[in-house]
């Protein structure tokens, strides 16, 4: 994600400024993720993937895709993609929980989309379904 962002903030003309000011996050925040030092939650990344028009999933993928007018709630997208993933493996949220080492209070409430994730915890779910992040946050 890092380097997406150092790139489509560059590609884009943008200051470490400008953009932290379009995304509504601080512009310390920005650089420690332009640096990959720090853990963020799904929502200020959906923040950054929408001020630079791409979707959330792409930015932590190889390469990032335009956001279309009217894209489904990146926790719409989240809650879906997991509960499928969790189903089609036959697994219970427990289950999911046990290979995960995420509560499974955690699990539920994601699915019931009242809880905005930190990418290491949606790193732990991914990993236990044999999914990429990006294939976790996509369409």
């Amino acid at each position: 994600m890092a380097a997406n962002l150092r790139a489509l903030r560059a590609e884009s003309n943008w200051t470490s400024s400008a953009l932290a000011d379009q995304a509504h996050v601080s512009r310390r925040m920005l650089q420690l993720l332009e640096m990959g030092k720090v853990n963020v939650s799904l929502g200020t990344v959906d923040k950054l993937a929408r001020a630079l028009g791409v979707t959330t999933g792409s930015l932590l993928g190889k390469r990032p895709m335009a956001r279309q007018a009217g894209a489904t709630s990146i926790e719409q997208v989240l809650a879906s993609n997991l509960q499928s993933a969790r189903k089609e493996r036959q697994m219970t949220q427990e289950a999911l929980a046990q290979q995960s080492g995420v509560s499974r209070p955690v699990i539920a409430h994601i699915e019931r989309q009242a809880r905005n994730p930190s990418l290491q915890t949606l790193a732990r779910l991914a990993a236990a379904l044999d999914l990429s992040v990006e294939g976790l946050l996509s369409r």
